[in-house]
C-alpha cells in the first residue's frame, strides 16, 4: 500500500483519540492506517508545554510542523554541491543559460536538475558576504530575469511577516460551522483611483461592501474596521489574499482578531468572496468606474445580496441565517428595489 500524508482532519482526530486515553494501535486501527504512521506522527509532532514536562499533540501545531519540514528539505534537495556544483558554475562563466545547463546535462548523462536549480544556486552565491562571492550572477545574461531577481520587493518582505496560514485557521473557520469567520477582497473598476472593500461571513454569506476612495493598506484597514464595528462581538477571524493592501500590522492589534492568509494563486482558498465578488459585477461590471459610485449604492448592495435566497441556505437569506430571524419576503409590502434598477444597464 503506497504512503500518503496525514490529513488535517485525520490529525484533528488523533487529537481528540488521544485526549481520550486512546492507544496507539487503536487510533491506527480506526483510521485505517499503520500504527508505525501513528506512532512516527506523535513522536514528531509532539511537544512539552509546561512545567511538569507534559507531552501533548496538537493537529493544528502538527500540520505546521509538517510544513515547515518538507519546505526545508525541499530547500535542501536543490542545493548544487560538489563536482556538479563546479560543473554548473563554470558552464555559467562560458556563457551558458541555466535552461541550456540543465537540458545538456540531462541529454549527455541523464543527470535532472531544474534550469531553476541553477538560479537557486546562484542566488545563494549572491546571499553571501562579499569576500566569499563566485559573482556567478554576473554570468547570466542581463544578470538575471529582466524583472530582476535580485532586488527583494517589498511585498515579499512584508508577507515573510505574516500572522497566520489557513492551515492555522480555526476548525469552526474551515467547517463554516459558526458566525463571525469573515473572508475579504478588494473590487476594482475601470481606472480610477477608489475600488469597494467586499467581505463576506463564511457561515451565513453574509456581505459587507465599502467604497474605498483609494486602495492602500491604511484606507483598506481603515474601512475594515467601520465595517465590523457593528459586529464586533461576534467577529471572530478575517481571511484574505496576499494584496499589499491587506499586508497592515496594526490592523490585527486594532480589531484584535487573527488574519489569515490564503497561499499565492489559489483564489479558491476563500471561494465565499469570489462568488460573492461575481455577484456584484452583475451590476458593476469591470468597465464602471468606481469615482463615479454614489454613497447609498454600497448599502443598498448589501441588502439586495443579504435578502437574496440562497439555494446552499436551504433558500433561506444570509440576512435570516446571520442574525436568527426569519423575514417574510413575499408579501408585495416588503418588496426591495433600487440598486437592481439604478444599476442595470
Amino acid at each position: 500500500m503506497s504512503y500518503r500524508q496525514l490529513t488535517l482532519d485525520e490529525r484533528y482526530q488523533i487529537q481528540a483519540l488521544r485526549g481520550l486515553g486512546v492507544t496507539q494501535a487503536e487510533i491506527a486501527r480506526r483510521l485505517d492506517r499503520s500504527p508505525s504512521t501513528i506512532s512516527r506522527e506523535l513522536k514528531r509532532n509532539s511537544v512539552e508545554h509546561d512545567y511538569w514536562h507534559r507531552v501533548t499533540y496538537n493537529a493544528r501545531r502538527a500540520a505546521s510542523f509538517t510544513r515547515r519540514r518538507r519546505v526545508a528539505k525541499g530547500l535542501a534537495s536543490r542545493k548544487l554541491v560538489g563536482e556538479l556544483a563546479e560543473l554548473v558554475e563554470q558552464k555559467l562563466r562560458m556563457g551558458w543559460s541555466p535552461e541550456q545547463i540543465s537540458g545538456r546535462l540531462w541529454l549527455e548523462r541523464r543527470i535532472q536538475i531544474s534550469h531553476e536549480t541553477v538560479y537557486k544556486h546562484v542566488l545563494r552565491d549572491e546571499a553571501k558576504p562579499p569576500s566569499q562571492r563566485k559573482l556567478l550572477r554576473y554570468a547570466l545574461r542581463f544578470a538575471g530575469y529582466s524583472h530582476s531577481r535580485f532586488k527583494r520587493s517589498r511585498m515579499a518582505e512584508r508577507t515573510r511577516e505574516r500572522k497566520g496560514w489557513l492551515e492555522d485557521r480555526p476548525a469552526a473557520a474551515n467547517e463554516r460551522s459558526e458566525i463571525g469567520h469573515w473572508e475579504r477582497d478588494i473590487l476594482l473598476g475601470k481606472r480610477g483611483k477608489s475600488a469597494l472593500l467586499t467581505m463576506i461571513d463564511r457561515r451565513s454569506r453574509y456581505v459587507l461592501v465599502r467604497h474605498v476612495k483609494r486602495v492602500n493598506a491604511r484606507r483598506v484597514a481603515t474601512a475594515t474596521k467601520r465595517a465590523l464595528k457593528r459586529f464586533r462581538k461576534v467577529s471572530k477571524t478575517i481571511t484574505n489574499d496576499n494584496g499589499v493592501e491587506f499586508q497592515k500590522q496594526k490592523l490585527q492589534n486594532a480589531i484584535g482578531l487573527p488574519i489569515y492568509f490564503t497561499d499565492p494563486g489559489k483564489p479558491w482558498q476563500r471561494g465565499s468572496i469570489e462568488n460573492a465578488n461575481g455577484l456584484i459585477r452583475q451590476y458593476f461590471r469591470k468597465r464602471f468606474n468606481m469615482d463615479n459610485l454614489t454613497k447609498w449604492a454600497p448599502a443598498a448592495l448589501e441588502e439586495t445580496l443579504n435578502f437574496r435566497p440562497r439555494k446552499i441556505l436551504g433558500w433561506r437569506t444570509p440576512h435570516e441565517v446571520f442574525f436568527g430571524k426569519n423575514v417574510k419576503l413575499t408579501r408585495g409590502e416588503l418588496l426591495r428595489f433600487g440598486i437592481e434598477i439604478s444599476y442595470v444597464n
